[in-house]
């Protein structure tokens, strides 16, 4: 989600969960995984600061959350 991922031991913006950053792993970053559209990316970029979780970034996706 963003070029700048959140350092080690912080947390997720948005959820507070002990952040982790799959994108150098040796699996696909879980990230990858999910489409966002254009206006939810700018809107997501504009409320926080660094990356959020697959769970809530699949959950915003869906559209099950509110931004």
């Amino acid at each position: 989600m963003s070029a700048a991922p959140a350092p080690p031991g912080d947390t997720y913006p948005r959820c507070g969960n002990a952040f982790y950053c799959g994108v150098d792993a040796a699996a696909p970053c879980p990230c990858d995984s999910l489409t966002l559209t254009p206006e939810l990316t700018a809107a997501l970029r504009f409320q926080f600061r660094g990356c959020l979780c697959v769970a809530c970034l699949a959950a915003l996706q869906g559209g099950r959350d509110a931004v």
